[in-house]
């Protein structure tokens, strides 16, 4: 299977000389310069063999995104943070927010890719990722660990089915789900026997935070609005 890495850099060049390193030796990379909704929520969702942080991002830090990644939501995936500053207390902060490496720049290409390589070869098997506990798509956001969902700054309680429809739905706001994926999503994986059970849950979320919060594809299914 094909390895996964995410990189975060806010250095165009490193950022390039690094995706070029890495789709080199066979990697399938993402490359972010920025830390924002979008990014986050792409590395939870494609849940990466490897999150590779430049200790520079914009809008954060690689420290305390890496905080945010393994300690604030279990992020089952290896996360390395990578920069010039080689203070002890600066790589001691690092493995204290969860980093299973840092790496000194510079370092020779070969070495880097063998400490990825080797930091792989302990995790022969890897299971799915927890689930982001934060999800944001424009103004709608999802905090699964409070089961609570924010809509234009106002929040709102939904049973657990609607909640999990909601979520489902807004972890890939751009899919359209048949009732049946739906189904077998929320409730079991077995087939549904009642199709007409998904859209009464869908009148409830809509009578609930509004009419437009999801849209009906005729013949199809659902998808967020």
């Amino acid at each position: 299977m094909t390895p996964t890495i995410n990189i975060f850099s806010a250095n165009e060049s490193e950022l390039k000389l690094t995706t070029i390193l890495f789709e080199k030796e066979g990697f399938k990379v993402l490359a972010h310069s920025h830390v924002n909704e979008e990014t986050i929520n792409a590395v939870y969702k494609n849940n990466p063999d490897v999150v590779l942080l430049d200790l520079e991002i914009f809008n954060s830090d690689g420290i305390e995104f890496c905080y945010q990644l393994k300690k604030e939501n279990n992020l089952n995936t290896f996360v390395v943070l990578f920069s010039e500053q080689y203070d002890d207390y600066i790589q001691i902060e690092a493995f204290k927010a969860g980093a299973d490496d840092y790496v000194v720049r510079p370092v020779n290409s070969r070495v880097f890719v063998k400490k990825i390589k080797a930091l792989l070869s302990r995790k022969p098997t890897k299971t799915k990722s927890t689930k982001a506990k934060l999800l944001s798509y424009n103004n709608l956001k999802i905090d699964r660990e409070s089961y609570v969902v924010i809509l234009d700054n106002k929040n709102y309680s939904l049973p657990r089915k609607e909640f999990e429809m909601l979520f489902l739905l807004i972890n890939e706001p751009q899919k359209v789900f048949s009732r049946d994926e739906i189904y077998k999503a929320v409730w079991d994986k077995a087939a549904s026997k009642n199709d007409r059970i998904i859209d009464v849950h869908i009148r409830k979320i809509r009578e609930k935070i509004g009419q437009n919060i999801i849209k009906t594809i005729k013949g199809v299914g659902y998808q967020l609005a």
